[in-house]
């Protein structure tokens, strides 16, 4: 028992590696930038705020603004990796501030996005693809620790989003039973109902459905934040995930946080160098390695040759996939063929023609 503390205690002290983590550095400034812009356009007018102390520090309407944009600069700094740590904790400071001026600007949805700043902050997410990889800037302006611990404890603060908001719709009869979306379809139901055919206007506005829909977004949920903890299912997982959130993002207004969260699965990515191998046979066109090299966003695959033809991937267990397989499973881990070839992979039972061996019996030949 001690010695599997110590193991699992050792094991959180590790370095991490960045490369997929900075999917997630790219996607600040845009975050960000959607976030500010009703602030913005609120800083010349006046609105209801509610202060959470008297104490709170705030500031004149030029200096606000002054203040919004100053994040937004910082923010672009962050995507494109210049004196990252730096810029990142000014963005944090600057989003945080502004969130806490008054509970009226508090949603759960920008405390997820403040979430995340801190994450970006925190890891080593200006080591690669970045400004200050290229000018050689000093790892205490452009480096987070990059300690595991602290990816863990974003993992796990990620996952209870999705736990909490599932539980919480689960024990709440309203939302289980479905009233709660039936209220929310009815509410807009009249701006789109020139647009679609009347069979639609009539499932959308049916308890029925709801009753079924309303069950299927609480599972889901609970699905995804319990998924996302395991290897075995953080697959099927991240590919409900995604289409959950723009299905959110087409049917509701929740700001920025369908974004971000698809943006957050980059978290979910094994945080450690190439580690998969894809070996093509001669008869690859060169496009094709080029392609997979411009598509490989996580850097989660070296290239190499092998002696026969088609094609093979030597997993990070010594596990070889060839062939068709060795096909699926490139598309399943390329994000932009993700979508497509996930289900596939998973629904076709390929992982059957993987072969339990090591890396070292196959003819795969590694660059060095």
């Amino acid at each position: 028992m001690i010695g599997h503390i110590r193991r699992w205690n050792s094991s959180l002290d590790d370095r991490i590696h960045p490369r997929a983590l900075a999917l997630l550095r790219l996607a600040a400034a845009p975050l960000v930038i959607i976030h500010l812009l009703p602030s913005l356009s609120e800083t010349s007018n006046p609105h209801y705020t509610l202060p959470y102390a008297s104490w709170y520090p705030t500031a004149p309407p030029d200096v606000r603004r002054l203040i919004l944009w100053l994040t937004v600069v910082s923010a672009v700094a962050v995507s494109v990796g210049l004196l990252t740590r730096v810029a990142a904790w000014v963005t944090v400071g600057g989003v945080g501030w502004n969130l806490f001026l008054s509970q009226t600007y508090f949603h759960h949805n920008r405390a997820f996005l403040l979430i995340l700043l801190i994450g970006i902050a925190v890891l080593p997410t200006g080591a690669v693809l970045s400004l200050d990889r290229r000018l050689g800037t000093p790892a205490f302006l452009s480096v987070g620790n990059g300690r595991r611990l602290a990816l863990t404890a974003l993992r796990c603060e990620i996952a209870l989003v999705y736990l909490a908001s599932g539980f919480s719709k689960l024990v709440d009869p309203d939302w289980w039973g479905g009233i709660v979306t039936l209220i929310r379809v009815e509410r807009h139901v009249g701006n789109i109902a020139g647009r679609i055919p009347g069979w639609a206007v009539e499932l959308l506005t049916s308890p029925g459905f709801h009753r079924w829909a309303a069950k299927t977004i609480v599972l889901a949920e609970l699905f995804i934040g319990v998924g996302l903890l395991w290897r075995r299912t953080r697959l099927g997982a991240v590919w409900v995930a995604v289409w959950f959130h723009l299905a959110i993002e087409a049917t509701a207004n929740v700001q920025v946080f369908s974004l971000a969260a698809i943006a957050a699965l980059a978290i979910w990515v094994t945080p450690g160098p190439p580690d998969r191998i894809v070996a093509l046979g001669a008869d690859v066109r060169p496009t094709t390695r080029r392609a997979i090299r411009l598509l490989d966003w996580t850097g989660r695959f070296r290239a190499a040759t092998h002696l026969g033809t088609g094609w093979e991937v030597v997993d990070r267990d010594g596990s070889i996939r060839r062939g068709r397989a060795a096909l699926w499973f490139v598309l399943s881990r390329l994000p932009l063929t993700f979508l497509i070839a996930a289900p596939a992979l998973l629904a076709t039972g390929r992982r059957a023609y993987a072969e339990r061996v090591g890396a070292s019996d196959s003819d795969v030949e590694v660059p060095a």
